[in-house]
């Protein structure tokens, strides 16, 4: 007997983050659904102790409802769910409210906003395939060039971010947000060369057929987007992310503190594969912007003439 208890121990499924699972569900979820799951979205810790009464009448919705939603995002009942949530609240609570308490309209709205910010980055990182990060890192810190593709507010925006981050560690890159100049760069590449799209929809058709091009020109190809969109099909590495999107459009949309958090891993995972060069690198950026005076300086000293002769401000 307690082998077979043994057995089905290590059997079980493993705990479930349930406020991630709700996130990622909400797209598929019905109208009704949504209402509970913002209903719940609203206070995680309150909803652990409601009865499946007290949440239909908040999310004013039936009973059935309520179940129907439960099994949505994978739990068996709604006690089950009440038990994950429960579960998910008291490993990470933390990380989903803040403890200080606003009074203005501004605090509040700051509150929403960081909070939805902090809710993103928690459930890319569930999600995370790391092992597709890591073929990423290899292939940027080992390629030759590269050339960043994103297209639209978001993604284009990432794109430079992602230069920004990357070209400081002395590596040659480039960023394309205009669909005419990223078909062209792809027909450039060659072998060694990485192309990497960021595209949160995966359906910018400019952005799917430069990568598309590259990879025919024999460039390794690396796209951040969802999971079966066109350009994830048309990527040779891929790194799915999905992150339900807002209904309110006055806020920013919750994919691209994700998509910051994946650039800023894939960024300093190519900094330590670089070891020493990549150090180099940045050591020679924070020194020429220390000596202008815009960066804090540090003890690092550079032997340069050029260096040794700038002055603060100069």
């Amino acid at each position: 007997m307690q082998r077979r208890r043994a057995a089905r121990t290590e059997n079980e499924e493993p705990a479930i983050d349930i406020v991630s699972r709700i996130q990622r569900a909400e797209p598929e979820l019905s109208p009704a659904e949504r209402q509970v799951a913002a209903a719940v979205q609203l206070d995680f810790e309150a909803a652990t102790r409601l009865t499946i009464a007290d949440l239909a009448a908040k999310a004013g919705v039936s009973q059935p409802t309520v179940t129907r939603f439960c099994r949505s995002v994978g739990c068996a009942s709604f006690n089950d769910f009440k038990i994950s949530l429960a579960s998910t609240m008291t490993v990470a609570a933390v990380y989903l409210r803040s403890d200080r308490v606003f009074s203005d309209d501004i605090g509040q709205l700051a509150q929403s906003v960081m909070l939805r910010a902090a809710n993103a980055v928690q459930a890319c990182l569930e999600q995370l395939d790391t092992a597709a990060v890591g073929r990423a890192i290899d292939a940027i810190a080992e390629g030759r060039r590269l050339d960043i593709y994103g297209q639209g507010g978001g993604s284009a925006v990432m794109a430079e971010d992602a230069k920004l981050r990357l070209f400081r560690l002395g590596i040659p890159v480039a960023a394309y947000t205009d669909g005419h100049q990223q078909r062209m760069s792809a027909s450039t590449l060659q072998p060694g060369d990485v192309a990497f799209a960021i595209s949160n929809s995966g359906q910018s058709k400019a952005v799917v057929e430069a990568i598309q091009i590259a990879a025919s020109f024999g460039a390794t190809t690396i796209a951040l987007t969802r999971p079966g969109s066109p350009l994830a099909k048309a990527a040779g590495i891929v790194i799915p992310i999905v992150i339900p999107e807002d209904d309110n459009v006055l806020v920013p949309t919750p994919s691209r503190y994700a998509h910051m958090a994946v650039i800023d891993t894939i960024a300093s995972g190519v900094a330590q594969k670089l070891g020493a060069r990549g150090r180099e690198a940045l050591r020679r950026v924070r020194y020429t912007l220390t000596a202008i005076g815009v960066a804090i300086p540090t003890p690092s000293t550079d032997p340069t003439k050029l260096m040794q002769t700038l002055k603060p401000h100069e």
